[in-house]
Parts: C-alpha cells; structure tokens; sequence
C-alpha cells in the first residue's frame, strides 16, 4: 500500500473514530464506496465481524449505499435537488446517511441518543471525509 493510501486510510479512521466518541449513541459508522464496500469503519472491529451481525460492516455498507442511492434518484425525479441527508428510523435505533463527496457516510444510532446532536457530527464528519477522499 502506498504511503498516500495509508496516510488516508488513518485520516478516515481516525475521523470516524472521533464521530463515534464525539456523537453519543452511535453503535457504528461506516464509509461507505458507490458500490456498496465499506471504506473505513468504527469501531474498527466491525471490520471482522460475522456476516450474520446486523451491524457488521459490510451489511450497513450495502444497505447504505443501496438506501441512499435510491433517494438520490428520487429527490433527482422529483426535481428536489441533492440528497442533504437520508434518516430511516425503527424500534431499535436509526440509520443516518450523509453525503460525503464520492462516498457516503452511514451511522446506526442508538434510539435514545439526542438526534440533533448525531446529525450535526455525522455531516461535520461528512466534509471532512469528502475532504480526505479529494485529496491527490
């Protein structure tokens, strides 16, 4: 791996790792490729976590990737502009999406966590991973 690679590669985790101290509640956060891969995640662990795990990277990164991209096409059909940020939530937490330049950012949270709180570090974190990923 290159150095630039790897000199990225720990920009991205240690962003996420300060969203996920920073962000109460957060269960995990991953960013998130076009095609659906997990980029970067924390806690890290949950890079190797069984596929059967609900909050394993790689099953948040596709239905992320998959989610988002389908709100894409709609604000787009529904001539709405671009997508700010895609929140789902259930019984058992939320999911936020936030746009993150070439990638996109996604977050399971905890159902009690203050909201407001967690989109305001998600989409913090969000420029500053675009950040990263532009960078040459």
């Amino acid at each position: 791996m290159a150095r630039r690679d790897r000199d990225r590669t720990r920009a991205l985790d240690e962003s996420l790792r300060r969203l996920g101290l920073v962000a109460e509640g957060v269960k995990t956060c991953v960013v998130v490729s076009d095609d659906g891969l997990p980029i970067a995640t924390y806690p890290y662990d949950a890079r190797n976590s069984s596929g059967a795990d609900p909050l394993n990277a790689a099953a948040v990164a596709a239905v992320a990737a998959r989610l988002a991209g389908l709100a894409e096409r709609s604000l787009d059909r529904l001539a709405q502009g671009d997508m700010g940020r895609l929140l789902l939530e259930g019984e058992q937490g939320t999911l936020l999406t936030c746009p993150a330049g070439d990638a996109t950012l996604a977050l399971l949270i905890e159902p009690d966590a203050n909201m407001g709180h967690a989109i305001f570090a998600a989409q913090k974190a969000a420029a500053e991973i675009a950040s990263i990923l532009a960078r040459d």
